[in-house]
């Protein structure tokens, strides 16, 4: 079980002058902003609008205090209900339905197809917030979770149920993508890695809690789907009412609000009532401003390229299918045709020059990506293996999978604690990912073959926690690359590559456990029934639940698991290695009481002053003397 990545999701650096400040995010193909005459007073009116409202809140006395303490809890409430559907629904649920059907073999099908779904939804949900507003976008989120968990839950087959899996998608990618786009409203860079982290606090008192659930509605999963359709509706309602009254409050006395709309925050649009053809213009404005027709592409180029990993296995003739090829064919002709989009056609492009040029997206892009797509390798069928090779209780079983999502988020606000006092993150970051390679090497027997022995089990899962100090890091350095204005643009495209990447995981592990798993159990039993075989390939309730521990047949097939999953986790130590690398390219800003290391301001819009930059121009630093600081002076830059 992984942490929400995650779930959880930096641009603009000039690398010609890598001790620059990184640059603004561009929005059109030129380098000239496409503006009309009067957006820079649109700009600045919302910016000092929003800069008021921020005073309002911070210093106001008691009032402001109170607002701010009911937004945190409110969102600690939605948090708990994104944790509690993580912990259950993402994992445990899913193994358990799959095995139901009797398609445990398609749930690498389905995980790539969800995931997949939550990436390109990403950039939708981030316009329909600054289209509408936060609290209407959280509406629409509820809506996605209460249906995708009701038809999830009443599905009389497996594609109604991965019907309703994906609709749930869209919610838990707004969830997550609004939660942080809230906490940089409202935080400075020296305390964005702690909020962004305590975001997680949830998991750590779900996990014992998802124990216990997941024991209770181990044989009725469809009840334990139900619950969430009300659970969740319930909790997100709080966040809700939050910032429709933090709005309506802003509108009273005439300020604008981090919950209003991004056309009222600028100032672009001063309020009033509006026809019909200004929400039709507005939308139009808004799927040119996402680049619709390239998220459409990209998802169709990413599904028609994944999906045959996981589908060739069962298909007729296997990768002779013709169904097959041709979806591989059209799935790298849709991203030859993406490519070619993006640079000659897109009015504006996902990716620009300005965010191709910024050494900390880039840097951060790479790391969430391979985090995200090692992670998924090994956490697809991670759950599957643990439920066969140990003779655990449901709730042991559940508890185990959950030390990982644990430590995560107890060990994420301590990392933010350490960026607070050290002002840095850099090198916790490198730490943090030789840690996450350590922790997946330990998993690996010289064999090849995946650990069964509980100790070491045990050791990785904790050792893995301390990926957080790379987490973190990259979060806060992709953030503080942009000026706050672009702070949604880019956790948007950071999370739409790094889920992408995510799906990208899940695919090849299924590809690797369909393309190995059945044939490793034939050679483990070659004197079991083919029927026997097929029955517990496609159902791993069947083989614990008929199969004692100690049973030739559990044995045989303990076996066939450990060497598959050898084999996936091999591959997801090879994937950890990248994020270790690019941690060496991201720059080291300074965390202080700016809101970005670009403009330097802070949360009331006043200037800062940090150690080497002030209101956005570089200071000239006297030439480091010794071979010690010079080599520290090009490691933090």
């Amino acid at each position: 079980m992984s942490s929400p990545a995650g779930a959880n999701q930096a641009h603009g650096y000039d690398t010609e002058a890598a001790s620059a400040q990184p640059a603004v995010i561009q929005q059109t193909r030129d380098s000239t902003p496409n503006a009309t005459p009067d957006s820079g007073s649109h700009k600045e009116v919302g910016v000092s609008r929003v800069e008021a409202f921020n005073k309002v809140l911070y210093q106001s006395g008691r009032k402001g205090k109170v607002l701010l303490w009911v937004l945190g809890v409110s969102i600690g409430l939605t948090m708990f209900a994104y944790a509690l559907d993580m912990g259950l629904t993402s994992s445990i649920f899913s193994t358990l339905a799959s095995s139901t059907f009797g398609v445990h073999s398609s749930l690498g099908a389905v995980s790539t197809a969800s995931q997949i779904i939550r990436a390109i939804s990403k950039p939708f949900i981030g316009k329909l917030a600054d289209i509408t507003s936060r609290p209407t976008t959280y509406v629409v989120i509820l809506i996605f979770y209460a249906v995708g968990f009701a038809v999830a839950a009443s599905a009389t087959n497996f594609a109604s149920y991965t019907v309703g899996i994906c609709f749930t998608s869209v919610g838990k990618s707004g969830l997550d993508l609004l939660s942080d786009i809230i906490v940089g409203d409202l935080t400075p860079l020296e305390w964005r890695g702690f909020f962004g982290a305590t975001l997680s606090l949830p998991f750590v008192i779900t996990v014992p809690i998802n124990g216990f659930i997941g024991d209770g509605f181990v044989d009725n999963w469809r009840w334990g789907l139900g619950m969430f359709a009300i659970l969740v509706p319930a909790l997100l309602i709080p966040a809700i009412f939050t910032l429709y009254t933090m709005q309506r409050r802003g509108e009273k006395a005439g300020m604008v609000t981090m919950a209003d709309s991004k056309n009222v925050r600028t100032g672009v649009d001063e309020g009033g009532p509006k026809g019909f053809m200004y929400w039709v213009k507005l939308l139009y404005a808004g799927l040119i401003d996402i680049d619709i027709l390239g998220l459409v592409i990209l998802g169709f180029a990413f599904s028609l390229i994944l999906l045959p990993f996981t589908l060739a296995k069962s298909a007729d003739g296997g990768w002779s299918n013709p169904s097959m090829i041709a979806m591989l064919v059209m799935g790298f002709v849709c991203l030859v045709f993406f490519i070619l989009f993006e640079i000659f056609l897109a009015p504006k492009p996902i990716m620009t020059k300005r965010i191709l040029n910024n050494r900390a997206f880039l840097a951060g892009v790479t790391i969430y990506t391979f985090n995200q797509m090692a992670s998924s390798v090994r956490n697809t069928y991670f759950a599957s293996y643990i439920y066969i090779i140990k003779d655990w209780t449901t709730y042991q079983w559940i508890i185990f999978l959950g030390i990982t999502t644990m430590g995560l988020s107890l060990l994420g606000p301590f990392v933010g604690l350490l960026q607070r006092k050290t002002h840095h993150y850099k090198t916790m970051m490198i730490f943090g990912a030789v840690a996450r390679i350590i922790g997946y090497g330990i998993l690996v027997q010289p064999s090849g073959n995946m650990t069964q022995d509980t100790a070491r089990l045990v050791v990785a899962q904790l050792i893995y926690c301390l990926s957080s100090f790379n987490v973190v890091g990259a979060r806060v350095g992709t953030q503080a690359s942009v000026p706050h204005e672009d702070m949604a643009s880019i956790i948007s495209v950071l999370t739409l590559w790094s889920t992408l990447g995510s799906s990208v995981g899940s695919a090849v592990a299924s590809a690797i456990w369909t393309n190995q798993m059945l044939d490793q159990m034939y050679v483990e039993m070659p004197n079991v029934p083919k029927e026997t075989i097929l029955e517990i390939y496609g159902s791993i309730t069947a083989l614990r639940t008929d199969y004692d521990f100690l049973d030739p047949i559990r044995q045989g097939s303990i076996r066939a698991y450990a060497i598959v999953n050898g084999n996936i986790t091999v591959t997801s130590l090879c994937l950890a290695c990248v994020p270790l690398i690019a941690s060496f390219f991201m720059p080291d800003f300074f965390l202080g009481k700016q809101q970005n290391a670009v403009t330097n301001k802070g949360l009331d819009g006043e200037l800062v002053d940090v150690p080497t930059q002030k209101g956005g121009e570089e200071v000239v630093e006297e030439k480091p003397k010794s071979t010690w600081e010079k080599v520290l002076n090009v490691y933090r830059k």
